[in-house]
């Protein structure tokens, strides 16, 4: 299993636009929910994968529920994780010997 915490992704990924979406409807600017979730606000607007604690601080700071953006995140995950890596062209095993 690859590691996704420090894998920087081209492009948003849909734990990203979940998020996103989250902090609209909440009506929280980048700005105070950096404060609240004690990260960057470059952080916030970035593409790196971000860390399950991360979600938990999220969810607690929009008001929203942290058991269904944990299973976004977790469903993510696993598929981030089974994705050959782009960078080196690495492929999972097919199972073939």
């Amino acid at each position: 299993m690859s590691d996704t915490r420090d894998r920087s992704l081209t492009g948003p990924t849909h734990i990203r636009v979940v998020l996103e979406r989250v902090r609209r409807h909440a009506g929280i600017r980048h700005e105070l929910l950096a404060h609240r979730t004690g990260v960057g606000v470059d952080f916030l607007v970035g593409a790196r994968f971000p860390p399950r604690r991360f979600i938990l601080r999220y969810a607690r700071a929009c008001g929203a529920d942290a058991q269904n953006l944990l299973k976004v995140w977790e469903d993510e995950q696993a598929r981030l994780s089974a994705e050959p890596d782009r960078r080196s062209g690495e492929h999972p095993p097919s199972g073939r010997p």
